[in-house]
């Protein structure tokens, strides 16, 4: 029997397997997978919710996966218990679908992991199941007349401490936004917080608890400061240490979700910060992540940054832009781990302008870590603008056809113009937030935000190169991760390198997110061939045994996979074996049975012009001595509407791009050339 590679990595909440066999298994019908608990021992199968065609699910019963099996070599556990360690046995299931049968002799078991916010001895982290387009929530809400599941029911249950739908969604991240007050009231200190929206009333209660602990700095959210105004009113009845800061500039918010805490000897002791804003829908109704770093190093840079904002009070003004336009000297923590923190507004100019806009040195940065990549990039937005890494993946996406690129956004206006794909004949690996629309076979219409909500992706997250122990960079921040938030915001951004453990928690979210996202994307483009039903054979097999698809799994078992050609994508060794099918697009919903289907490559037409992001440095950033000088002559506010992050209704499409041109090729390479990189399409 040919072997099979196999291994897990998880985060506070979920679980991501990936298994690989050397071969393909002939009669193969999915893979079973048990989970064990180290301490006692149980065995539990996994239950999937998908059944073969001429099988009965209109209830969306649930079966072990070893009657309704796994057609895949990925899979989400979203079961396990927090605190919990676990392994996990994959095992291929032969037979027909009216009898599966295991085999046994070739079962596969993981490595351990542990559902827990603590991830290394200075770093925890945590994530909301913010996604709400799951069929598990939809049978949970009901339906309406219209079919569409009850977002009544939804809008109750999110404010509501305690509710069961509620501790659902919001996972675990309560536990690191109180972490920071709970320490300062069991070992004497005091948390210094920057907040954009505060109107969660668990949160509320919470600080209103603990006024003697807390001093927040409260930015408005637009002009009627409508999110904040009940708990800014409450917060000043209890006479707690709140500094209003009231934004006027257009397009500018005070966007921190920071905490920093210092201890009873007054030093600086850990910074929180992340995507989440402190509301019902931050919570709950949107993807999210909170991190937290035990440093005094790294806390005294926010502690600084904490009070230059109270003494800015409502300017935005220069002695801020000039403080944070100077690069901080990274931190190493015990373990090696090297964190370059940012903080915004970083540009003297108070809004980007409309054209050739300046980099900023925070965006330099980041586009510096992607341009290092040489595995992946990976990568969860809310709506970045332009130029982002956004125009800056487009850009890769042509010019680096060896990378694996994923990325999700949350809506349509965020995606930029042209083609997002690697190579011909693939569905695109940027996707926008979607939801089943209709219902088809055992699936129902799903819910993709309540109706007057904007964000449904709201991470700001990117992840470079996650497999590799020394070349694993993280990017977690507040900031929209475009000019855009370096120029007019209040900001804060960490980038984390060499800390593979936390990266790999990040991607576990950024995956479990895609793969969710991306099987809906492609059932609403009609490009999926997902018929409800598991395949009655072993046909499903052959995709993931071939080409990129091939490769990507061998990057997360361990395997090294062959180098690649950056022009071609195509292996650079002569043995190795061409580009296989598109890769599989996953039906991995919140609660939902992870299914695949048979997908053939999508020819399209030849794409527009490529839009490019304004060009990164080209040399890494220096510790700066000075500040960014300012322009030589007033700056135009920029001509595109800007608005607040999880306020905005109508953003601008985007402007600044200019046509990327290929170096020029020689006449004798044309035909060479066509051959190598379209071939695949006519064989």
């Amino acid at each position: 029997m040919q072997p099979i590679k196999c291994r897990a990595w998880s985060n506070d909440s979920v679980a991501l397997i990936t298994w690989l066999p050397e071969a393909k298994i002939p009669g193969c019908l999915g893979f079973a997978i048990t989970r064990i608990d180290v301490a006692t021992g149980t065995r539990e199968v996994l239950e999937s919710k998908v059944p073969f065609e001429g099988q009965d699910n209109s209830e969306w019963k649930s079966k072990p996966t070893t009657q309704w099996p796994i057609q895949k070599c990925q899979w989400i556990d979203r079961g396990a218990k927090y605190g919990q360690t676990v392994k996990y046995e994959i095992v291929p299931v032969v037979g027909t679908p009216d009898n599966p049968t295991v085999l046994s002799e070739m079962a596969c078991t993981t490595n351990e992991v542990t559902f827990d916010v603590r991830i290394t001895d200075y770093i925890s982290a945590a994530f909301t199941r913010g996604v709400l387009s799951s069929q598990s929530l939809a049978r949970q809400l009901g339906a309406m007349e219209d079919g569409a599941p009850d977002f009544h029911k939804l809008a109750a249950a999110i404010v509501t401490p305690g509710n069961p739908i509620r501790q659902r969604l919001m996972g675990n991240v309560l536990k690191l936004v109180k972490a920071q007050i709970e320490k300062a009231r069991a070992e004497g200190g005091h948390v210094y917080a920057a907040w954009y929206e505060l109107s969660d009333p668990e949160i509320v209660q919470f600080v209103l608890d603990n006024v003697d602990l807390f001093s927040v700095i409260l930015s408005n959210t637009g002009e009627d400061d409508e999110t904040n105004k009940a708990a800014r009113k409450k917060l000043h009845a209890a006479h707690a240490d709140i500094i209003d800061r009231m934004l006027k500039a257009k397009g500018s918010i005070g966007h921190n979700k920071s905490q920093v805490r210092i201890g009873a000897d007054k030093k600086p002791k850990s910074i929180t910060t992340g995507s989440m804003n402190h509301t019902p829908t931050g919570l709950t109704c949107q993807s999210n992540n909170i991190i937290q770093i035990d440093c005094e190093e790294l806390a005294q840079y926010y502690l600084d940054y904490w009070m230059l904002l109270r003494k800015d009070k409502d300017e935005l003004g220069a002695e801020l832009r000039q403080s944070n336009a100077m690069r901080k000297k990274d931190v190493v923590l015990p373990d090696g781990t090297r964190i370059t923190v940012w903080f915004s507004p970083n540009m003297m100019e108070r809004s980007k302008p409309s054209k050739d806009a300046p980099t900023p040195p925070d965006m330099a940065e980041v586009f510096e870590v992607m341009d290092s990549a040489k595995q992946a990039v990976f990568f969860l937005a809310f709506y970045p603008g332009f130029p982002s890494i956004v125009s800056k993946v487009q850009d890769m996406s042509w010019k680096r056809k060896d990378l694996i690129l994923r990325g999700v956004l949350s809506s349509a206006q965020a995606m930029p113009r042209g083609r997002l794909y690697q190579r011909w004949g693939e569905l695109p690996k940027i996707v926008v937030a979607s939801g089943i629309e209709e219902d088809f076979a055992n699936w129902h219409k799903e819910l993709l935000k309540l109706p007057d909500a904007h964000a449904i992706v709201h991470d700001k997250v990117l992840v470079k190169d996650p497999w590799s122990e020394t070349d694993c960079v993280l990017v977690v921040t507040s900031h929209n991760l475009g000019f855009k938030a370096s120029y007019s915001n209040d900001e804060n951004m960490l980038i984390i390198r060499g800390c593979r453990k936390v990266v790999m928690a990040y991607l576990v979210h950024i995956v479990d997110v895609y793969t969710h996202y991306r099987f809906r994307s492609a059932v609403g483009a009609h490009k999926s061939k997902f018929d409800g039903y598991l395949v009655p054979n072993d046909s499903w097999l052959n995709k993931f045994l071939k080409g990129f698809a091939r490769r990507e799994l061998e990057l997360y078992v361990g395997v090294e996979p062959a180098p690649l050609s950056p022009a071609t994508g195509r292996p650079l060794t002569a043995t190795a074996e061409a580009d296989g099918e598109a890769e599989p697009v996953s039906a991995d919903a919140t609660d939902d049975a992870p299914v695949t289907e048979s997908e053939k490559p999508v020819v399209e037409p030849a794409a527009a012009p490529v839009a490019q992001p304004v060009k990164a440095a080209s040399e890494p950033a220096k510790p700066a001595s000075e500040p960014v000088k300012p322009a030589s002559e007033p700056v135009k506010p920029a001509s595109e509407p800007v608005k607040p992050d999880s306020h905005v209704t109508n953003p601008a499409s985007g402007n600044g791009h200019k046509p990327v041109a290929e170096a020029p090729r020689k006449r004798s390479s044309i035909c060479a050339w066509l051959k190598e990189t379209f071939g695949s399409l006519f064989r």
